[in-house]
C-alpha cells in the first residue's frame, strides 16, 4: 500500500512536470519548411498595383436614388473585383506618416490604408522605448479593411487615402470614390497626462453612400495587426495567438494550429494551414504575445466571423501571427452612412488595465483553469507592491507569506517522513517474511502503519495542496509584462532568463543553477520513505536535474520564486530536524504506559461538573 503512494505520488510529480513542460515547449518550428511554402494571403498592403478608386468603382451603375430593389443595388466588393480585372495598373501615390504621441506610446498612422502602421511603448523601467514594437512587421495595417473575394481569400481594399484633419492627439482619413463614395476613418489616442487610458486609441470608420445607387458591403474586415516574439527562442513562440470571446468565454488560437505540430508523444498532431476561419459571436478579438497584446472591441456591435494566418516577420524565418475580424454592415441606400465605432487596447498585458477596461478583456491574461489563483496571487503580489517597490523583493515576500502559510501542514508532513523512517526495519522483516505473497505482505504492512500511526501519503500531501498555488504562480509569473524590464539582484529583467554570458553558444543562467542546487540540498535533508525501493530514491535524486533543465530559460521572476521556496523549505527542514522525536512505539505500548486508576483501568480525566 505504502508503496503504491509512493509511486502515486512520484507519478503526479512527474505528471505535473510533464505538463508544465509541454505547455512551454509547443513550439512551430517543426513545420516552419512547410510554412514557408504554404499559400499566403493575396494582396499584402504595400503591393497593389491597383489605383485604389477603379478598386471602387463600378461602371455603369444607374438607378434612382435610394433605390434598394435587388436590380439597383451594386455589391461593393464584387464591382472592386471587377474593376480590378479590368483596370490598367498604376503607381500607388506616395505613403504619409502621422505620428501621434502621448507618455506612454507612439502610434504611426499610413494613408495607405487609413490605418496604424506601428505602436511603439515609451513607459519602461529603463526610462528608453521598449524594444518591441507592435505590427512592426504587419502584412497589412493594424485596422485596415479588407473584404472577402469570390476566390475566398481575404483582400484589402481602400488603400489611398488622404489627411482630413489633424491635431495634437488625433487624425482623420478620407478616401473618395469617383461616384462619391466617402470612407472616413477617424482615430483619437489620450493625451499626455489624462485620466484617460494611455493605451487605448479610439477609432471610428464611416461609410458615406454618395452615390445614385444603393450599396452592399456585406462584411467588412478589420486587421488586428501583427505580433511577433519578444525574442527569437523557441520558447517565445508558446505566447502566440489570436483569441476572441463570445460573451461567455475566451478561445485563443495558438500558431502552432497554423504552422503544425507534432503534437505531445504523437497526439495532437496537425498539418500546417495558411488560416482558420471561425463564426462566432464575437464580442471583442485579440493578438497577442508573451507580454503585448492589441484588443478590439466594438460596444455597437459584435464581429460575426475571424480569420486566423500565420505573417512571416523575421530573417530568421519565425512567423507571427494576425488576424482580421468581420463586421458586417448591410446595404447602404444612396445618401445613407454607417459608422462603426472601436476601442482598440494595444499595450501591455497588465491585469489591472485590462480588467479596468470591462467586458471580460483580462482573459487575454489566459491564466487558464486556474485562472481563481492566478488573479489571487497576482492581487495579493500587487498589494505587496503598493508597499515595496521592488517587484523581485515583493516575489520574494510573496514566496516567505506562501510558505508561512503552509508550515504548519508541511512541518507535519516532515514529521510524518521521519517516523516513516523509524520502522525501516519492521518494514525489512516483512518484506523478507513475505517475499513470495504479495498480497499478504500488504496486508501485514498495513497492519504495522495502523499499529505504529504511521500515515504513508502524509508526505504526498503538501505537494499535493500546493500544486494548484505553483501552477497558479507558473500561469501568472510567466506572462507578468509587471516584471518585464524589471533589475533585481544581478538579474537584468526578471519577464528573461539571468543570461550572464554564453560558453560556446551556451546560455550561462546563474538562478536556475541556485535553484538546482537547493532543491539537491532539500531533497537530501528529507528522510527515506521505508517503501521506497532503490529505483524510486533514484528518480527522487534525479528531480532536481529535471526541474533544472525545465526551468532553465524560464523568466527569472518564475525561476525566483521557486529558488525562496527551497531555501525556506531547508530551513524548516533543519529545524524540524533538530527537534528531538520521542520513541517510536505501537499503539498498544502506549496506552500501557498510561498511569492507571482504580482497577488496573488507565486513568481518565476526570469530568468536571
Amino acid at each position: 500500500m505504502d508503496k503504491k503512494n509512493t509511486i502515486l505520488g512520484v507519478v503526479f510529480i512527474a505528471a505535473g512536470i510533464g505538463f508544465m513542460f509541454w505547455q512551454s515547449q509547443q513550439i512551430e518550428t517543426q513545420r516552419l519548411e512547410q510554412l514557408q511554402q504554404a499559400a499566403r494571403l493575396e494582396a499584402p498592403a504595400g503591393e497593389s498595383t491597383t489605383p485604389a478608386d477603379a478598386a471602387l468603382t463600378a461602371p455603369g451603375e444607374s438607378g434612382p436614388a435610394g433605390a434598394v430593389e435587388a436590380a439597383a443595388v451594386s455589391d461593393l466588393f464584387k464591382d472592386a473585383e471587377i474593376a480590378e480585372s479590368v483596370t490598367s495598373a498604376a503607381p500607388l501615390t506616395e505613403e504619409t506618416i502621422v505620428v501621434l504621441t502621448n507618455e506612454y506610446i507612439e502610434a504611426a498612422f499610413t494613408t495607405r490604408g487609413g490605418a496604424i502602421r506601428t505602436v511603439s511603448f515609451l513607459k519602461t523601467k529603463r526610462g528608453e522605448r521598449d524594444d518591441y514594437v507592435f505590427n512592426q512587421d504587419g502584412l497589412l495595417p493594424a485596422l485596415s479593411l479588407s473584404y472577402s473575394a469570390s476566390d475566398g481569400q481575404v483582400r484589402e481594399f481602400a488603400l489611398d487615402y488622404r489627411i482630413e484633419a489633424q491635431t495634437d492627439d488625433s487624425v482623420t482619413f478620407a478616401f473618395v470614390t469617383a461616384e462619391g463614395m466617402v470612407i472616413r476613418r477617424s482615430y483619437r489616442i489620450a493625451p499626455s497626462g489624462s485620466a484617460a487610458e494611455p493605451y487605448m486609441i479610439e477609432h471610428s470608420t464611416a461609410i458615406e453612400n454618395g452615390s445614385t445607387a444603393a450599396k452592399r458591403l456585406e462584411t467588412v474586415y478589420f486587421n488586428l495587426g501583427t505580433a511577433r516574439r519578444i525574442t527569437d527562442d523557441q520558447v517565445g513562440a508558446n505566447y502566440l495567438n489570436v483569441g476572441y470571446f463570445d460573451g461567455e468565454d475566451a478561445e485563443f488560437i495558438p500558431l502552432k494550429k497554423l504552422t503544425g505540430s507534432k503534437g505531445f508523444l504523437g497526439m495532437g498532431a496537425s498539418a500546417p494551414t495558411d488560416k482558420i476561419a471561425k463564426a462566432a459571436r464575437i464580442e471583442w478579438a485579440s493578438v497577442k504575445n508573451q507580454f503585448f497584446a492589441s484588443v478590439l472591441y466594438s460596444a455597437d456591435r459584435p464581429a460575426s466571423d475571424l480569420y486566423v494566418y500565420p505573417v512571416e516577420v523575421s530573417a530568421a524565418g519565425h512567423p507571427g501571427i494576425s488576424g482580421s475580424a468581420g463586421y458586417d454592415i448591410g446595404t447602404l441606400a444612396a445618401g445613407e452612412t454607417k459608422a462603426l465605432d472601436f476601442q482598440l487596447y494595444v499595450g501591455p498585458k497588465e491585469f489591472k488595465r485590462l480588467q479596468a477596461l470591462g467586458n471580460n478583456q483580462d482573459l487575454v491574461m489566459q491564466f487558464g483553469f486556474l485562472g481563481f489563483f492566478s488573479k489571487l496571487l497576482l492581487a495579493f503580489m500587487y498589494a505587496i507592491h503598493s508597499m515595496v517597490p521592488s517587484w523581485g523583493w515583493s516575489i520574494v515576500i510573496m514566496t516567505i507569506c506562501i510558505k508561512l502559510l503552509f508550515w504548519p501542514l508541511t512541518a507535519k508532513a516532515s514529521r510524518s517522513q521521519k517516523r516513516m523512517s523509524k520502522i525501516q526495519g519492521p518494514m525489512a522483516e516483512l518484506k523478507e517474511k513475505y517475499k513470495d505473497n504479495p498480497q499478504k505482505m500488504q496486508q501485514e504492512t498495513l497492519k504495522l502503519f495502523k499499529e505504529y500511526q504511521v500515515n504513508p501519503v502524509a508526505g504526498c500531501l503538501p505537494m499535493l495542496i500546493q500544486m494548484p498555488i505553483f501552477l497558479g504562480l507558473f500561469y501568472m509569473l510567466r506572462t507578468a509584462s509587471e516584471l518585464r524590464h524589471e533589475p533585481f539582484l544581478w538579474v537584468s529583467d526578471l519577464s528573461m532568463p539571468d543570461t550572464l554570458t554564453e560558453v560556446g553558444g551556451f546560455p550561462i543562467n546563474i538562478l536556475p543553477m541556485i535553484m538546482g542546487v537547493t532543491m539537491f540540498l532539500q531533497m537530501g535533508m528529507m528522510p527515506v520513505s521505508p517503501t521506497a525501493d532503490p529505483m524510486q530514491q533514484k528518480i527522487f535524486k534525479f528531480l532536481p536535474f529535471i526541474f533544472l533543465v525545465f526551468l532553465y530559460n524560464f523568466s527569472s521572476g518564475l525561476v525566483l520564486y521557486w529558488t525562496v521556496q527551497n531555501i525556506l523549505t531547508i530551513v524548516q527542514q533543519k529545524i524540524i530536524n533538530s527537534r528531538p522525536d520521542e520513541p517510536l512505539k505501537p499503539v498498544a505500548a502506549k496506552v500501557a504506559e498510561k498511569p492507571k486508576g482504580k482497577g488496573g483501568a488507565p486513568r481518565t480525566k476526570a469530568k468536571r461538573k
